[in-house]
């Protein structure tokens, strides 16, 4: 139910209370219903420096983003040079040793090679000087 001015009126008259006639002659308002707003000066000032924060922050949450990625992207191609270098090293490392093992292996087969050339020779000496004897 809704109190009207009129109401209040006719509740003053009939009681004849001053409280309720100083209150009848006044504005009426809307009160407490609701609140009060600020200049619209003040809060343009207030939405722009919010405004500037939250541009504030945003590039900073930029400038962090983008340091990261840069980090990550150094790391990752520091990580892959790296890789990538001892892949090398270990290439040329089973390439030597690969060559190692052929050249001794073929020092090996000509030290027998050799061995077994002497020997024939000595045999084929001390056949010959067995029928030079004979």
């Amino acid at each position: 139910m809704h109190i009207t001015p009129e109401k209040i009126k006719e509740a003053a008259e009939a009681l004849e209370c001053t409280e309720l006639k100083s209150f009848m002659f006044q504005e009426p308002t809307a009160g407490p219903l609701t609140r009060k707003r600020r200049s619209s000066r003040s809060t343009g000032r207030s939405s722009r420096r919010s405004t500037r924060g939250t541009r504030r922050s945003s590039r900073g949450t930029r400038r962090s983003t983008r340091r990261s990625t840069r980090r990550s992207r150094r790391s990752t191609r520091r990580s892959r040079r790296s890789t990538r270098r001892s892949t090398r090293r270990s290439r040329r490392s089973t390439r030597r040793s690969r060559r190692s093992t052929r050249r001794s292996r073929r020092s090996t087969r000509r030290s027998r090679r050799s061995t077994r050339r002497s020997r024939r020779s000595t045999r084929r000496s001390r056949r010959s000087r067995r029928s030079r004897r004979s």
